[in-house]
């Protein structure tokens, strides 16, 4: 799609575009569950049936997503689950929020600059660290016998319960 940039810009939507030549190279699988990919008919694909029918994503959770995704394809789909990698992520974007000095370059800084920043990349790496420090931390403290884990399983059974709660009541 980005070879096709130029020719589906805003000023070219009208320009044809001759699709006949391109073939599919490769396909990223996962194991998981089958999915027939094969093409039906006579091989015509249908296009947008209408325009502005989806609905605006907010760019925040769009950008979280294509670090979730990056990470899924590092590590692959079957590795973590979902979750554990939108929450490592999301603990992350926490950690550098609480850094005033990484929020202030985003104040005086393009987008194209601060993704160019070496203090990001310092920072991200400390957040890794203390992040799994944290982790590590509070696992450990989960295998040992230590005098407050029958009440932080009963508050985190509550809490649990009531989340359980709350998702049935939205998907009905």
């Amino acid at each position: 799609m980005r070879l096709l940039e130029k020719v589906i810009a805003e000023s070219a939507w009208a320009a044809d575009v001759d699709l006949s030549d391109v073939v599919l190279v490769g396909v990223k699988h996962n194991k998981a569950i089958a999915v027939d990919i094969s093409l039906v008919g006579d091989g015509q694909l249908k296009g947008i049936s209408a325009a502005g029918t989806g609905a605006k994503k907010d760019p925040k959770y769009v950008a979280l997503q294509v670090v979730i995704d990056k990470m899924n394809d590092l590590f692959g789909a079957e590795t973590f689950a979902a979750s554990q990698v939108r929450e490592f992520v999301q603990g992350l974007v926490q950690l550098l929020l609480a850094d005033p000095n990484l929020v202030q370059q985003t104040k005086v800084n393009s987008k194209k600059q601060f993704l160019e920043s070496q203090d990001f990349q310092a920072a991200v790496t400390e957040a890794v660290a203390e992040n799994q420090y944290a982790h590590n931390t509070l696992a450990d403290y989960f295998f040992t016998d230590g005098p407050a884990i029958n009440a932080i399983i009963i508050a985190l059974a509550d809490a649990f319960y009531e989340a359980a709660v709350d998702q049935q009541v939205e998907s009905t």
